[in-house]
């Protein structure tokens, strides 16, 4: 099983709770692809907003070192995001190549 750490040492309280349920949702194999992918985009957006009020909060030096944090979990989860999509896709593409094939035998 995946674990996924989406926090750092500068993480605030909220937005390290958001990241654990971010994880959880990755590690849950219970939930259809579909449900998943928007379940992850809306924590993700609530993430991004949470980001943005920190920044907002922080002084130059320490919005620096939050942002430089920051930057390797969005890379982390970007790559994630793109797998999601294309495990989507394949799943797009075998159901339409199913369909395909069914069509054949009526």
């Amino acid at each position: 099983m995946n674990t996924y750490q989406f926090s750092h040492s500068l993480t605030p309280t909220e937005l390290g709770e958001l990241n654990e349920q971010l994880a959880t949702l990755l590690v849950n194999t219970d939930i259809e692809e579909e449900q998943r992918f928007q379940m992850f985009l809306q924590l993700v957006r609530q993430r991004d907003s949470l980001i943005q009020q920190h920044l907002g909060a922080l002084d130059t030096e320490p919005r620096k070192q939050f942002a430089a944090a920051e930057l390797t979990v969005n890379n982390q989860l970007n790559e994630l995001a793109q797998s999601l999509l294309h495990s989507a896709k394949n799943d797009i593409s075998h159901f339409i190549k199913s369909q395909s094939a069914i069509k054949k035998y009526k």
